[in-house]
């Protein structure tokens, strides 16, 4: 018997059904891709917070954003780790399991950015996994930063600093959140409530802004006075993902920029969306003005 072949017309079917189903299978997937990314980010920010809660109780303070010496002239205070020079991830490696890292660390000289962070192979191009989002797009190759010949590992994570902007002058940052240049917060002055204030946040580095200060990197091995935006973040504006935005605010690519993930001071992961007033979103972010929100609640 004659075997019969399919008709161009079967064939057509045939094809246009099997494009059918990857329509609506690719949507599924990249949504499966996205609920594992967010959890993974969240899962990030949990051990980060609880890396600081470790760092609280045997230093019985936070961490500074920045432990930077000779900056009482510019209106900041003595530097609560005398005559060292590192920044706020690099306070939290021995509770990431990075303490072998940082003992590599030169953090005794004037300039340890530069003598750490020389050439591709420098201990300061290190790239932290906990400290990446795994949603991030823009990442250059290696997730390594370079400006000019120094190289930098790159972070997605940094500290809320409260609501004003970053300034390299001490007398104009409102020093309300929990993390700024030689700070030395403890739960004590959380004066609005552990569960009501933001400890650490996300960043996007989707169209950052290059400045002659920042120069978009996020680096963890910055160490001098331009380096708290590169571990922290304020809320001077809204956490956005997408749009053209400064290296220091918050945001981040997950459901296309529309929300950030946040770990509050308490130590819980929560999602803020784009859309949060802001207001409320300050009223987050600063420590101590009375002002408190609900941190349990859906921004």
């Amino acid at each position: 018997m004659k075997r019969r072949a399919f008709t161009l017309i079967e064939l057509l079917v045939v094809i246009a059904i099997i494009a059918i189903l990857i329509a609506l299978l690719v949507p599924a997937v990249q949504k499966v891709r996205e609920a594992a990314a967010r959890s993974q980010c969240q899962n990030n920010l949990k051990q980060i917070a609880l890396a600081a809660h470790n760092y609280h109780n045997n230093f019985k303070r936070f961490p500074p954003a920045l432990n930077l010496p000779g900056e009482t002239g510019f209106g900041w205070d003595p530097e609560p780790d005398p005559l060292k020079y590192y920044g706020l991830h690099v306070a939290l490696f021995p509770y990431y399991e990075q303490g072998t890292l940082r003992d590599k660390l030169v953090i005794d000289k004037a300039d340890p950015q530069n003598f750490n962070c020389k050439g591709p192979d420098s201990i300061g191009a290190t790239v932290i996994g906990l400290l990446t989002c795994p949603s991030e797009t823009q990442f250059p190759s290696g997730k390594v930063g370079v400006y000019n010949s120094l190289y930098f590992g790159l972070t997605s994570y940094g500290g809320c600093s409260g609501n004003s902007p970053t300034t390299t002058d001490g007398k104009a940052s409102l020093k309300n959140g929990i993390f700024y240049m030689n700070s030395r917060i403890t739960f004590a002055m959380i004066t609005d409530g552990s569960s009501n204030t933001l400890l650490f946040g996300e960043r996007s580095r989707m169209n950052l802004k290059v400045t002659s200060s920042s120069q978009a990197l996020g680096g963890w091995a910055w160490a001098n006075s331009y380096a708290q935006e590169d571990n922290t973040m304020n809320a001077s504006q809204l956490p956005e993902g997408t749009q053209p935005h400064n290296l220091d605010v918050f945001g981040s690519q997950h459901s296309g920029g529309s929300i950030s993930n946040f770990a509050f001071a308490d130590g819980a992961v929560r999602s803020i969306s784009k859309n949060i007033s802001i207001v409320i979103f300050q009223y987050l972010a600063v420590r101590n003005d009375g002002k408190v929100v609900d941190g349990g609640g859906n921004y």
